[in-house]
């Protein structure tokens, strides 16, 4: 999530959208993570914050192609302490398949 957000008016927010950006107040002090998935309580909330525009991820971001190379690379590199086969590891290994599948919108465990 780096960037493909588009400026919403906090009256036309919903409940489910998405944070594309860290949201700061006046001060620049944190509300709410990247990331967010935002409730009703928190769109009240940031009414009375005087918050007017909300970073949404846009709907091109969500269906954008994932590369399993990319994919796999970086779970690699989170994974770089345990190894792929290693049986007396197993549970790490079915998170790690569970993330890849996730990630790569398969069905979890195909």
């Amino acid at each position: 999530m780096n960037g493909a957000y588009q400026l919403t008016p906090l009256a036309e927010a919903t409940p489910g959208m998405v944070l594309g950006e860290v949201l700061r107040d006046g001060n620049g002090n944190v509300l709410l993570a990247q990331g967010v998935v935002l409730t009703e309580g928190m769109l009240a909330s940031l009414a009375r914050h005087g918050i007017e525009l909300l970073p949404i991820l846009g709907a091109a971001r969500a269906e954008a192609p994932v590369d399993p190379a990319l994919v796999r690379e970086r779970l690699d590199r989170v994974f770089r302490k345990h190894e792929r086969g290693n049986h007396g590891d197993w549970a790490t290994g079915i998170l790690r398949q569970y993330i890849e599948d996730f990630r790569l919108g398969r069905e979890v465990g195909q």
